[in-house]
């Protein structure tokens, strides 16, 4: 029964949006003219549904695919589509985020360490992205939209051309990674045992983390589609862990991050709600197939995701140049 609460919870507040509708409510829709406000959320919340099961599932947040789906397919302005694609990493996370803490197969000491690192220059990066838009309008972020794009399908190349990563092997652990204690174990459901693990490189990934952050909160994509990455080959944690990690990271990095953009006015109602309560209800559906699938399903949906969202961020940075 408790998994059901936050499915009802979803359709209760969906339900007062649809209710309580309106002029004002079609007046805030600028992406569908000529289109019903009440069919336009609707549209926005079956979408959002099957983002966040896809997205909970290779730990990557569904604020990649709303953000790279809403800039490339409507005229919303973009800092509202970043910063309800902030709202989508946080919301679509934060039911697998629970499941996966209460599962044992998020590493806990690695969230605190990176986790704090992320929120303080994801917090950076909204600031930034703001100011980006209000002086240089879309010149600037197209560079940034080019640059990450081929980022991302280069990480999706790679999870394609590199095996063995579902429990990578570890032969050497820095000094420093060592003392900080971040080896865990965690049960494998679909081994049926527990699998003990060690973790490395905690320095490098706390830079890269920092990094990540500051592109998340600038372009409102959350980080899953690279801290999943950074978890697994760089720091060399079992796959599933890493997915699982990075969901917990976004939940709660990606929460300060939302307030740059909530000051700046750039949340609206209208696509906020069905964004959140389609994803709460998908994270739900991702996080309850995701603990019992095996790694390598994991994986192929990693570099699905990958490869597509990376070829949508350099047809749209190449658009708006």
């Amino acid at each position: 029964m408790r998994g059901l609460k936050p499915i009802a919870l979803a359709g209760i507040v969906f339900g007062i949006l649809m209710l309580q509708g309106g002029p004002g409510f079609a007046a805030e829709t600028t992406a569908g003219e000529g289109m019903s406000p009440y069919l336009f959320s609707l549209i926005v919340f079956l979408v959002c549904t099957g983002i966040g099961t896809i997205a909970i599932i290779a730990g990557t947040g569904g604020g990649v695919l709303f953000t790279t789906l809403f800039l490339g397919f409507t005229s919303i302005h973009p800092d509202i589509v970043r910063a309800t694609g902030l709202l989508a990493a946080v919301c679509g996370t934060r039911i697998g985020a629970r499941r996966y803490l209460r599962k044992g197969v998020a590493n806990i000491r690695l969230v605190l360490l990176l986790g704090s690192c992320y929120a303080l220059f994801a917090v950076i990066g909204a600031v930034f992205g703001l100011t980006i838009t209000r002086r240089f309008g879309d010149t600037g972020i197209a560079a940034i939209k080019l640059s990450l794009g081929i980022i991302v399908m280069a990480v999706g190349v790679m999870y394609l051309l590199v095996k063995g990563t579902a429990y990578p092997e570890i032969e050497w652990v820095d000094r420093l990674t060592r003392r900080l204690g971040l080896d865990m174990a965690y049960w494998e459901e679909s081994l049926r045992r527990p699998v003990s693990y060690r973790v490395t490189r905690a320095l490098p990934g706390a830079l890269v983390v920092c990094v990540v952050g500051f592109i998340s909160g600038t372009l409102g994509l959350g980080a899953g589609w690279a801290i999943t990455p950074l978890f697994n080959f760089v720091m060399l944690v079992p796959l599933k862990v890493a997915a699982a990690s990075s969901a917990v990271i976004i939940s709660l990095g990606d929460t300060a991050a939302i307030f740059p953009y909530l000051m700046s006015n750039s949340i609206f109602p209208v696509y906020a709600v069905p964004t959140i309560t389609g994803l709460i209800l998908g994270a739900e559906i991702g996080s309850r197939i995701a603990i019992k699938v095996k790694p390598q399903i994991i994986r192929y949906v990693l570099i699905a995701i990958m490869l597509g969202t990376g070829v949508k961020l350099v047809i749209t940075g190449a658009s708006l140049l």
